[in-house]
């Protein structure tokens, strides 16, 4: 029996699958592995089928989506916000609760065409982490997240979170879940125990791959307030946290959904983004003030002080790593994982430039790298 699309007659809809196309509108709108039986439409093998004309593709045109991260990532600096990039460290499905012929459903960007976090998931999974594991104090989570939904007052928080998006094409898997006790979860008539005599019924549903990088973004609601800068620092600490012990998406409790941080390619983004590059005024500005989120991840600042020539200049660097870095590795307003990161950052320095004064400092510098040291060791400098 031939496959068919229910779509009127005469439609020019496409047969198979072109990599132009906006993936997610072709995948959602344009299954035409139907079969009908008498006045019924069904699927039956058709949806493994559909789900396998795009798995293991790569979705999303390279030059869009560098141009939407792009636009992103400046908005979010000139609002003084943050970057960070994680990587799928195992499958990665969002939007399995939506409707779709194959009975799971996928989150799609609509614009894009691409699998996607949106924003308001990112801070459900940052507020989960910090009310339930990290401990946080109701003040801030208030705060920084505004009233939960069952209270009455509604405010927004002091965070804004934007959508987590690809930083270029996705691949895409197609995955299985055999439940093995559908009686028991749909009974039909008389109830039925989960025995293990059932059949187990396979369903299909796609997935995206390990290895896949996303782009997270966040940034205070009112940037001239030193209070909400402050706030995204924690939020980037629990961010981290969160996403690499609990996971986002779906089917999270059996280890989808893990990322892990690629701080060398948010370095690659930092040196795109005018207003993230070393002589800017705001961005010095943000450097210098204590307390405040700082302009991008740490490792980036660290790439352009190199290429600005500072580790090539051993008496300039010193200076540069005594009167900024130094100051904010002790600074105790800085966050305490922007420190160890710091020490680590300096500690590497060290051994690579100047590996006997790191194993027998001198007058100098034996106070800096005791401090480095400190850090290090899960000390707080």
């Amino acid at each position: 029996m031939s496959k068919l699309l229910p779509l009127y007659s005469g439609n020019d809809a496409p047969e198979k699958y072109r990599d132009a196309f906006n993936t997610g509108l072709w995948y959602d709108k344009f299954c035409n592995m139907w079969t009908k039986k008498g006045k019924d439409w069904t699927l039956e093998s058709g949806k493994t089928d559909w789900i396998n004309q795009i798995s293991g593709r790569k979705i999303g045109l390279p030059a869009l989506l560098e141009e939407f991260v792009d636009r992103l990532g400046r908005m979010v600096t000139a609002l003084r916000g943050e970057v960070r990039c994680f990587t799928t460290d195992w499958r990665f499905v969002t939007g399995l609760g939506r409707e779709h012929p194959v009975e799971n459903g996928f989150a799609w960007h609509y614009v894009l065409g691409v699998p996607y976090l949106p924003g308001s998931s990112v801070k459900g999974v940052v507020r989960a982490w910090a009310e339930q594991w990290a401990g946080a104090n109701e003040a801030d989570v208030l705060r920084i997240f505004g009233p939960p939904g069952t209270v009455p007052e509604k405010s927004v928080g002091s965070v804004i979170f934007f959508d987590a998006l690809p930083a270029g094409p996705v691949k895409v898997q197609a995955d299985v879940m055999t439940p093995h006790y559908a009686p028991y979860y749909q009974p039909q008539g008389v109830p039925q125990p989960p025995g293990d005599w059932f059949d187990p019924v396979p369903i299909p549903f796609l997935t995206v791959a390990p290895g896949q990088s996303f782009l997270f973004a966040i940034a205070p609601r009112h940037s001239e307030y030193p209070e909400d800068r402050r706030d995204c620092v924690l939020v980037l600490e629990w961010l981290e946290e969160a996403l690499a012990g609990i996971g986002a998406g779906a089917k999270t409790a059996v280890g989808y959904g893990r990322f892990i941080r690629r701080r060398e390619m948010e370095a690659e983004w930092l040196k795109r983004w005018p207003s993230r590059q070393p002589g800017d005024k705001q961005s010095e500005a943000v450097l210098e003030e204590s307390g405040a989120l700082s302009p991008g991840p740490l490792s980036a600042i660290w790439a352009e002080m190199e290429q600005d020539g500072y580790t090539s200049d051993p008496e300039r660097f010193m200076h540069a790593l005594t009167t900024k870095w130094l100051s904010r590795m002790q600074d105790n307003n800085t966050a305490i994982a922007d420190r160890r990161e710091i020490a680590q950052l300096l500690a590497g320095w060290y051994q690579k430039n100047k590996p006997d004064h790191w194993k027998k400092p001198n007058k100098k510098n034996a106070a800096k790298i005791a401090k480095i040291r400190d850090i290090l060791e899960g000390g707080e400098g």
